[in-house]
């Protein structure tokens, strides 16, 4: 799956599974979302990467935790990969880092 369609397709999740849940919706970023990559080769913006991170950051501290993960499924296989310096949660740095360098691939 290229990077594009990974982010897209894990944004979607992480708003569309609370209400296949029945639970109630994490409050999204405030904003509309920035504009995805044109194409399948560019590489997507900081502001798209950040973006996806805040869906994903529920409790909005700046990492987002296993548990936060848990709740979009998609998250959890790359979750250890994420979290390069081993702390239980992804920062921001890391998430953009992760990104960054997988669109470089």
């Amino acid at each position: 799956m290229k990077l594009k369609q990974l982010i897209c397709a894990l944004i979607a999740f992480s708003l569309l599974m609370p209400v296949v849940a029945g639970t109630p919706a994490t409050q999204a970023p405030s904003g509309s979302p920035p504009p995805a990559p044109s194409d399948d080769e560019s590489p997507p913006s900081i502001a798209y990467i950040e973006y996806g991170f805040r869906l994903f950051d529920r409790n909005g501290d700046g990492h987002i935790t296993l548990d936060e993960a848990k709740a979009s499924p998609p998250v959890v296989p790359y979750f250890r990969e994420l979290d390069r310096d081993a702390d239980g949660g992804i920062s921001l740095a890391e998430w953009t880092a992760y990104f960054l360098q997988t669109a470089q691939r």
